[in-house]
């Protein structure tokens, strides 16, 4: 990778939508010629895929929330975090090491999601909550 591949992933970090022939005018080179070096950096596994930002807010789930949760047994991690991860409302959901086991980012369309949320893993775990009031 030299300074121009850098580059490229600079920008395409800001805006995953930027086209090739503005960042092509940033390098110094033509449109395909940033293509090609996309598709490389995407076949070498720098690039792993693009993603959206979404306004949550407008899509009427306003309760956000980090929850950690503290298994009950080892034996039940790897099925926790199997099934917690497929629930609709979790965004992310991490194996972590220490105390916790799990780090959990859901959204919610209300506090009562949450508490049904927290009803459902609680089975796995003790969950500890922290809503966020503003990110």
């Amino acid at each position: 990778m030299d300074k121009i591949d850098k580059k490229i992933i600079k920008m395409l970090s800001a805006n995953a939508r930027e086209s090739f022939a503005n960042i092509g005018k940033s390098v110094d080179l033509s449109a395909p010629a940033v293509g090609k070096r996309v598709k490389q950096l995407e076949e070498k596994g720098f690039i792993l895929g693009y993603s959206l930002r979404i306004n949550h807010d407008k899509l009427g789930l306003t309760t956000r929330a980090y929850i950690n949760l503290k298994i009950h047994q080892s034996s039940t991690l790897r099925t926790a975090y199997n099934q917690i991860k497929t629930f609709k409302e979790v965004q992310r959901c991490d194996r972590v090491s220490g105390e916790d086991s799990l780090y959990i980012l859901a959204y919610f369309k209300n506090n009562k999601g949450l508490v049904t949320m927290l009803e459902r893993i609680s089975q796995y775990g003790v969950p500890n909550t922290r809503i966020i009031l503003e990110s």
